[in-house]
């Protein structure tokens, strides 16, 4: 901890800069400077230790996972450098213009994402590692610095990685984009009488129907707002409020001291478009990110849709209002994890409910008459939210739910059908949704349509006409398609959904040019009603608290951030992670007991790409059992966790693991493999239904051995076999055995499946893999969620349902519990008696 090379360097008779002193106390901020010297680089500071760590980074911190940024670790900085800006005089180190591009506090990080102390972090550094969370205005979530180890001369390159959390982007980040001081460097290249907040280009009225066009360009990087989840019936409840659901464009407004962006869900801005409300934006004079509605008020008190989309071209004097309904940030500190309400009477305050910047106000626990009332008033709905509920960008909840006063649905346009009679243009549309990725036939339409919207739509469907259908089988229509590519969302209005989801009597409403394509899925249909106590399927009561500590078997378990999305399309928590396996914990612990855990983490849900880790940790409470297994290729002892009981289960649960890996053999016979495993592992080229072909060549192969076998799903896409070995064989043995029957069933289906492990060598063809029969290796557990859309489970198989239509995503966190009380243990079996190999391999003739 010493300045002095800080000092040496500078004359503070000249330059500005602060004079270097350490600081008596750490308050953990962190700043990042843009520095215009002889050219432009970011340094990264981190206070620590009593002074500003820092870093050099050249092309600046980037929000995109995928950019490993180098940052050259540079002198210490005094704490008080935290606020300098300004110019570095000619004559001078570092001559140049300083400004800080962002700043705020920071909090580091253990290997669980649990906060660690200053102590620990300045110990983490030395090592060469640091994790930390950023709560800036630009950067937020979790990031690392690690030391490139193998540096030469000095040894001061550090990389600086973002890790993949709801923050986190895949687009092209550039630091230069943020900069407020690039913006004036520009202007004096080329002066423009034009303010920042209308910087963008008018599109010409003829470049597009006005009715598709809601925003002028899109913006580089913005936040999604947070979604509702859909419900039919209104409910009286008194931990929720219930707010008007207004029929205009949803829009995130970010205002900064030297900027303001507007723009849509989808990051399109509404600078251009709704001029007004900037200028009514600009007179606020605080630092805030707002999420709202903008909508225009028609002469009866409506908002009036169809004239909001046409404001720029109509200048029609219906006045613009942006109703304003959470406070996302509040002088560059954020709200997100602060109870609504308190987020809520802030914004009030800031607000008030006058002018066209509006503060959207609300009712308590009497959700029934307030629908009925908004329902009678023509109003669209309601929406009810949890008092107490977080702000989760991105996500749509079910702490936050829509009811509409008519059934209404999005879709995709995929072709139309040519007009009949006196129509023009087109006759039906041709409408589907996603499901798996894969866009489905839902229905058509022939009405809702005048003249001047067959005419719009026709005009906008003509660029996008292609010769192959976006569905992937054939659909049932009356007469002729022509396809488009499905890049258009229409709303709908209908009487009813079949059970295949076809809608019933759909009625064209109008374009939602706000909406992506691929946003427009199955999993946001309608249930059937809300209860009076909302819970999810598989939610604790505790999933609502922050924190608690529970007793199992006498052993203490803290558990965090309960409430916490983890699959964000469903809207189940962490704590409906750990219920399930506090529930499951009889079923799956024999298959882990005495095993060592691989750790596969995602402590920031699905989305988050997660990290494997081996070693239990210094965090690990005593009563976890653990074995010590030296690893050759790391040259070190690993302290391995063994989940012997249902509080490690809890455990590891709360760690993020929502997958359990366990070994294949046990720490009491760690050479001899309890069972061989056959992974039936698909490339994206195959469908189902070959891995289900696959797995039954499988069985014959191993039924014409003589030998026992277990399927179960894999959870994600595709299936596991597995035949019991009792601990009887080493590995290596075993493995051989699943290479001869891995090549027999490539023999039998060779025109799909392969035994190469590289997917480019491969090419689209089904992995036999034998290569799990090794030590070490580990597969999810019998029983064990997975990190997938639907909050799948990896699921025992009776042989019969192996078969066409059968699918991993039919057994989830929902339904495997019911699945179990009727069927009972399927996979107990693995544990049975040892399979005899050499009379295996003499009935196969090898």
């Amino acid at each position: 901890m010493t300045l002095t090379t800080y000092n040496k360097k500078r004359n503070f008779h000249k330059t500005s800069e602060p004079a270097g002193k350490v600081s008596a106390a750490d308050q953990l901020r962190f700043v990042v400077q843009r520095h215009h010297a002889s050219h432009i680089h970011y340094d990264f500071r981190l206070e620590l230790d009593g002074v500003l760590k820092s870093w050099a980074v050249p092309k600046g911190p980037s929000l995109n996972p995928a950019d490993k940024r180098l940052a050259m670790q540079v002198e210490d900085h005094p704490v008080d450098y935290i606020g300098f800006e300004g110019t570095i005089p000619e004559g001078n180190y570092g001559a140049g213009t300083v400004e800080v591009w962002d700043h705020g506090a920071y909090i580091p990080v253990d290997e669980a994402g649990e906060p660690i102390t200053s102590a620990k972090a300045k110990s983490a550094l030395k090592k060469g590692s640091i994790k930390f969370e950023l709560k800036g205005k630009k950067l937020k979530g979790g990031f690392a610095l690690v030391k490139i180890k193998k540096d030469e001369g000095k040894g001061n390159s550090w990389l600086l990685i973002k890790h993949r959390d709801r923050y986190a982007t895949d687009k092209t980040y550039n630091s230069e984009d943020f900069s407020k001081n690039k913006k004036k460097e520009d202007k004096k290249e080329a002066p423009s009488k034009k303010p920042k907040t209308s910087a963008v280009k008018k599109k010409p009225a003829h470049a597009e129907p006005a009715s598709v066009i809601i925003g002028d360009k899109k913006v580089s990087h913005y936040i999604k707002p947070m979604l509702a989840s859909s419900v039919e019936e209104a409910f009286d409840h008194e931990d929720w409020i219930f707010e008007l659901k207004m029929d205009g464009y949803r829009a995130i407004a970010e205002l900064e001291d030297h900027e303001i962006r507007l723009y849509s869900r989808n990051g399109l801005s509404f600078l251009e478009k709704y001029s007004p409300l900037v200028t009514a934006l600009e007179k606020i004079k605080h630092r805030l990110v707002m999420d709202g509605e903008i909508v225009l008020i028609d002469e009866n008190g409506k908002p009036n849709f169809q004239e909001l989309q046409h404001y720029d071209i109509n200048q029609t004097s219906l006045p613009l209002v942006y109703y304003v309904f959470d406070l996302l940030s509040y002088e560059g500190e954020s709200l997100e994890e602060i109870p609504l309400t308190e987020r809520k009477k802030l914004l009030r305050k800031i607000l008030g409910n006058n002018g066209i910047i509006r503060y959207c106000d609300h009712i308590e626990k009497n959700g029934m008459a307030f629908f009925k009332k908004a329902s009678a008033a023509g109003m669209e709905g309601i929406i009810a939210k949890r008092k107490d509920s977080f702000y989760h960008p991105g996500i749509r909840t079910k702490e936050w739910l829509k009811i509409k006063h008519l059934q209404t649905h999005e879709a995709v346009i995929a072709g139309y059908t040519s007009p009949r009679g006196s129509r023009q243009h087109f006759g039906a549309l041709i409408l589907g949704k996603y499901n798996n990725g894969k866009l489905e036939y839902i229905g058509h339409t022939g009405t809702g349509f005048n003249t001047q919207s067959l005419k719009d739509l026709a005009a906008l469907m003509k660029p996008l006409i292609t010769t192959q259908s976006p569905f992937g089988k054939p659909v049932k229509v009356n007469s002729p398609v022509t396809w488009v590519k499905p890049k258009l969302v229409a709303e709908l209005n209908f009487t009813e959904l079949t059970s295949s989801n076809i809608m019933r009597h759909p009625v064209f409403i109008r374009l939602r040019p706000d909406r992506n394509a691929k946003e427009i899925t199955m999993k946001e249909t309608t249930v059937k009603a809300a209860p009076k106590r909302i819970k999810k399927a598989v939610a604790p009561e505790a999933a609502a608290e922050k924190e608690k500590t529970i007793t199992v078997n006498r052993k203490q378990v803290t558990l965090t951030n309960l409430d916490k999305v983890f699959w964000p399309d469903e809207g189940y928590t962490k704590g409906d992670l750990i219920t399930f396996y506090d529930e499951m914990s009889p079923y799956i612990l024999p298959y882990l007991e005495n095993r060592p855990m691989s750790l596969k983490r995602n402590p920031n849900g699905i989305k988050d790409e997660g990290f494997f880790h081996k070693d239990a940790g210094e965090n690990a409470p005593d009563w976890v059992k653990t074995t010590d297994i030296y690893s050759e290729s790391s040259d070190k002892i690993i302290h391995y966790i063994l989940c012997n009981d249902k509080a490690t289960l809890l455990y590891l649960a709360n760690l993020g693991c929502i997958e359990m890996n366990p070994w294949n053999s046990t720490v009491k016979k760690p050479g001899s493999p309890s069972y061989l495993v056959i992974d039936i592992d698909p490339s994206s080229g195959n469908s189902f239904d070959q891995v289900i072909e696959v797995a039954r060549a499988t069985k014959e192969v191993l039924d014409k051995a003589g030998a026992l076998s277990y399927c179960k799903t894999s959870g994600a896409t595709g299936l596991h076999v597995y035949v019991p070995m009792g601990n009887k064989y080493d590995y290596d043995t075993v493995k051989d055995f699943a290479h001869i029957i891995a090549s027999l069933v490539h023999e039998q289906v060779p025109r799909f499946t392969s035994l190469e492990r590289s997917l480019s060598k491969r090419g689209k063809k089904i992995y036999v893999d034998y290569l799990q029969n090794r030590t070490g290796q580990t597969l999810a557990s019998a029983y064990s969620l997975r990190p997938k859309e639907g909050a799948t489970v990896s699921t025992p198989l009776d042989w019969k349902e192996v078969k066409t239509g059968l699918h991993p995503s039919m057994f989830t966190i929902q339904n495997i519990f019911k699945r179990i009380e009727k069927k009972g243990d399927l996979f107990e079996g693995v544990f049975g008696k040892a399979t005899d190999i050499r009379s295996c391999l003499k009935k196969l003739g090898v």
